[in-house]
């Protein structure tokens, strides 16, 4: 078993990076955003932005929860 401080640490870590991830999917977003206002996109184009902006959002929950996921929560979802 680990000690709390070598968590702590781990999940604060954890944290910043996923911070920083945010910050490069908000920027990501904001010049998708851009190019489909300017309408440089083909409609075929837009949706496939749409599309891969959705499954960033949900592995950016994913990760969040993994992240934020205390040590009991983590202990229930390995596979035994």
């Amino acid at each position: 078993m680990t000690s709390p401080r070598r968590i702590d640490a781990g999940r604060g870590l954890g944290q910043v990076v996923l911070a920083v991830l945010e910050i490069l999917r908000d920027l990501l977003e904001r010049q998708a955003l851009r190019r489909v206002d300017n309408g440089s996109l083909s409609p075929e184009e837009v949706e496939r932005l749409g599309q891969a902006l959705i499954a960033l959002d949900r592995q950016f929950a994913e990760l969040r929860e993994a992240i934020t996921a205390t040590e009991p929560d983590r202990e229930r979802n390995i596979p035994s």
